[in-house]
């Protein structure tokens, strides 16, 4: 079921991910909020809170106060902030238990001698695992402490697990992740993002047992793990790049096929932790041997052909500056048919295919054979294309009534999961093959969401997951698309008659890129300079310095790649 949200959740997700990004370069403590540049995954910041431990003689709200500063900084398993806490429960606190983000507006009240409430509006939470969610509504939550003296100075005696920061200083503390889980077919890592104090010394540890953990929930049915159930993590020291991890559990039992994949598991996701270079895999402290299998090594983030794929002046091809290179056995089949649009893929091996929609219905086109058509239905939208080889369709007007078809296997249709929706601007498969990203009109507002593909043992789309709802900007849908692997791209038609251009990262935070005007289309390629608008008059813009700037013109169709 898609979750209920509201437009100030969204432009407060907004307001934090601009505090994330201004992170790069110092928070501003006042001010208007600005439009932030594209998320990235390379900016490393080592900045550490140094709070003090408590003064003597400080009063209950003091010390509540001096502990909420205090678990700001992770270091040394938090020990300035535990240094707040009474003998008694100083080992029980677990503050990796999650985080409660809030913007603003937080409030003290004494409940009695010895316990005090502190009630915090949530915009977003963290849990144990690094799963970040946002909150649909900013309702007040209380927590509570109490207090005991030792040794005539205030202590905090109980208090919730887990941690409490505005959202500036979350983009000081935390850092996102991903996680990397196989599709069914082991041949694709799909990411699932989570976040972690980036300067912790346990924050290996912590990715390596949220990946043993499994993957989100609503990844479920289109990811496997390659580690049993049962595994544990006894730690993941660093030392001189190299991550050990030290797994426990059922893990010998494994087959070696199995403990190499446990290895490209752990190597993609701790690959990502800064100072990290090698990790290698070791069982109740005895360092597994591994023989490379010779199986191809699966893909973590397919990527496409970085030039414009365009329909121009009667040609199909890949564009840069003033020429354009054709697609051999492709672009003139392609330019051949009425053209509406166009999707394109060479990730399945040996295999090129370009999917065209005309106004008769959807056609694929592949060398060596003549276009055939696949969908007759009437007021199909954009169709898409996935690893496997199969062409997605759907009308535009029937966002339920989902169709995939694939060169010599019957075509099959399913329903698709987002009910109330009553029109579908786009439907476009990752290049991982495991998530779908679809852009919606529902109760006459736009809803941009996930959900994971569902395949039978050939792999076959046999259905979807749960959706989950993104952040998308104001007014009409006009088309989403994805960024890279770790994030999408929404625009919306405003009141204003401006395009709003969205950015979300998936399992993560909210950009408002810089508006545009009169776009028809949104294509992604492998990275937020890659995104490419295609606007009404045949231009094609990028963004540079936070406006868009045009890269070409005359362009009748824009392709997306996959």
């Amino acid at each position: 079921m898609m979750r209920s949200r509201s437009r100030a959740l969204i432009a407060a997700m907004a307001s934090l991910t601009v505090l994330l990004l201004a992170g790069c370069v110092g928070i501003p403590s006042s001010g208007p909020v600005e439009k932030g540049d594209a998320l990235s995954t390379t900016d490393e910041i080592d900045i550490i809170f140094q709070p003090s431990g408590p003064g003597v003689d400080e009063s209950q709200e003091d010390i509540l106060n001096g502990f909420i500063r205090a678990a700001l900084n992770p270091l040394n398993n938090f020990a300035v902030a535990r240094s707040f806490l009474s003998k008694s429960f100083s080992d029980d606190w677990k503050p990796d238990a999650g985080v409660t983000i809030d913007q603003s507006g937080r409030s003290t009240q004494a409940v009695s001698e010895t316990s005090i409430d502190l009630k915090v509006s949530p915009i977003a939470t963290v849990d144990a695992d690094g799963e970040y969610s946002t909150v649909p509504a900013a309702a007040p939550v209380t927590r509570s402490y109490t207090f005991v003296q030792e040794d005539g100075q205030w202590r905090i005696n109980t208090a919730p697990d887990g941690i409490v920061m505005l959202a500036n200083e979350f983009a000081e503390v935390y850092n996102s992740y991903p996680l990397y889980f196989f599709d069914p077919s082991y041949q694709r890592l799909v990411p699932d993002v989570r976040w972690f104090p980036r300067v912790a010394s346990n924050t290996g540890t912590r990715i390596a047992r949220a990946l043993i953990n499994g993957p989100s929930a609503w990844l479920g049915g289109a990811v496997v793990t390659a580690f049993p159930e049962g595994t544990g993590v006894t730690s993941v020291p660093v030392d001189a790049g190299l991550a050990s991890v030290d797994l426990s559990g059922p893990v010998l039992d494994s087959s070696e096929a199995t403990l190499e994949r446990m290895q490209v598991q752990l190597r993609a996701s701790l690959l990502t932790l800064s100072g990290v270079s090698t990790v290698r895999l070791t069982v109740d402290s005895t360092e597994v041997p591994l023989a490379t299998s010779g199986d191809a090594a699966p893909v973590t983030s397919p990527r496409v052909d970085s030039r414009a794929l365009v329909l121009r002046s009667g040609q199909f091809g890949f564009f840069t500056g003033s020429s354009l290179t054709p697609i051999e056995g492709i672009s003139d089949d392609v330019a051949s048919l009425p053209a509406t649009s166009i999707a394109f893929s060479d990730s399945v091996p040996g295999l090129q295919l370009a999917a065209v929609g005309t106004a008769a219905g959807v056609y694929a086109a592949a060398p060596s054979s003549t276009p055939g058509l696949v969908d007759d239905r009437p007021g199909l939208i954009e169709p898409s294309l996935d690893p496997e080889g199969f062409v997605w369709t759907v009308p535009r007007g029937s966002p339920l009534d989902v169709r995939v078809a694939a060169g010599g296997r019957t075509p099959s249709s399913f329903t698709a999961t987002w009910d109330g929706a009553s029109e579908i601007v786009s439907l476009d498969v990752s290049r991982d093959g495991a998530r779908v990203l679809a852009f919606l009109t529902m109760d006459g507002e736009p809803r941009l969401v996930v959900a994971s593909v569902i395949r039978d043992k050939d792999g076959t789309p046999t259905g979807l997951g749960e959706p989950v709802d993104l952040a998308e900007g104001p007014g009409t849908a006009v088309d989403a698309t994805w960024v890279d692997s770790l994030s999408v791209a929404s625009a919306t038609l405003t009141a204003s008659g401006d395009n709003a251009i969205v950015q979300q990262q998936i399992g993560g935070t909210t950009t408002q890129l810089a508006d545009a005007s009169d776009v028809v289309s949104l294509v992604g390629s492998n990275d937020v300079v890659g995104l490419r608008v295609l606007a009404s008059d045949g231009t094609i813009l990028q963004q540079s310095a936070n406006t868009w700037q045009v890269r070409a013109a005359d362009v009748a169709l824009l392709a997306t790649q996959y």
